[in-house]
């Protein structure tokens, strides 16, 4: 069979440059996990063929590159000299760099106003570049099919088989947790969490507060556990001792390229949870296991739930068979879809 018929159905040659990331992991690792699992051949990295790009040259034996959020001068040069060598170049991103929020904690770990335009510029130059482009949700697709880029597809994060093993903490009382990384610190501010959380507290002897990642500082502090941070693969073993899990966005341009896996998290680790309806979770609800909740009304909710154990139970029951539901083997044929049209579009078919 001729080297072409690669790309509509013999199985493909994958290489990666992938960050040890929670990103890397749902967005490469995971992935290309699961597509070797199928009987593609993946390259890691430290792979012998890799030894070419070092030399300068393109390595033989590659039917395509993922290139996951890398976007500096370095992964630019390699990708425009895998593509003319004819490898199927495939650039992978989560966020929309132009929207970072002034003043967030991603603001500041980019350096600020000129930097994150910089990186940006090169961001986009990576999806030019690329011979595809995947993403996490079609609002940032749209970003970059308008900056320039011609072939964009939507694929979602989704979980390992791994993450739906972990047992349930048994634990006394109610548990509402929040998982959040540093860039979400402004939304927390903004929907006035702690406030919210500080009086369910005062009104419920029985309930506790866990925090992973933003530091709530609650007063409570025999009722409130903070985590500063952990590994990805500690997350929902963590998680599971929530029962109520929060996932706070305020409707802001770099909020709604976020990706949805925080549910399928929480769906995992057994709990329901409470999502503002911006962005990823927009027209999700009780049938992923959970309830949108608007900027003023997270107490009202949280103490509807409180007052109701069998509603928790019966959503974090469907939280949890949505999280099945949701594993890369369910998501695989979508990645291995776009492997596959990058590879007929880098040998002149598409």
């Amino acid at each position: 069979m001729a080297r072409g018929a690669t790309a509509s159905g013999r199985t493909l040659r994958l290489a990666v440059a992938v960050q040890r990331t929670a990103n890397g992991r749902y967005r490469a690792i995971l992935p290309l996990q699961e597509l070797a699992r199928r009987g593609h051949t993946v390259m890691w990295p430290g792979h012998a063929s890799y030894r070419a790009l070092q030399n300068g040259s393109a390595p033989s034996g590659w039917d395509a590159f993922h290139v996951q959020q890398l976007h500096d001068e370095q992964a630019l040069a390699v990708m425009r000299r895998l593509r003319d060598a004819g490898i199927a170049v495939v650039w992978d991103t989560d966020d929309d760099i132009s929207a970072i929020t002034r003043g967030s904690e991603a603001w500041h770990r980019h350096g600020g106003r000129r930097k994150i335009r910089r990186s940006f510029e090169r961001a986009v130059a990576a999806a030019r570049t690329a011979h595809l482009v995947t993403t996490t949700n079609e609002h940032l697709a749209q970003v970059y099919r308008e900056q320039g880029a011609e072939h964009v597809v939507a694929v979602e994060n989704y979980l390992g088989p791994e993450d739906l093993v972990h047992p349930r903490k048994r634990h006394q009382g109610v548990v509402i947790g929040m998982t959040c990384a540093g860039e979400h610190e402004p939304d927390v501010k903004r929907l006035r969490l702690a406030a919210t959380l500080e009086q369910v507290l005062e009104r419920h002897d029985g309930v506790r507060v866990i925090a992973i990642g933003v530091d709530l500082r609650l007063r409570s502090k025999h009722r409130y556990e903070y985590v500063w941070g952990c590994e990805i693969e500690e997350l929902i073993p963590l998680e599971a001792e929530f029962d109520i899990g929060l996932a706070p966005l305020c409707d802001t341009r770099f909020n709604r390229a976020r990706s949805n896996v925080k549910l399928k998290e929480y769906g995992a680790a057994g709990a329901m949870w409470l999502a503002s309806p911006v962005g990823p979770y927009a027209g999700m609800g009780e049938a992923q296991g959970g309830l949108l909740v608007g900027e003023d009304a997270w107490g009202p909710a949280l103490e509807a739930l409180l007052q109701d154990p069998d509603r928790r139970r019966a959503l974090a029951a469907r939280a949890r068979r949505w999280a099945e539901g949701q594993t890369i083997r369910a998501g695989a044929a979508r990645w291995q879809a776009a492997f596959r049209d990058a590879v007929l579009r880098a040998r002149g078919g598409g």
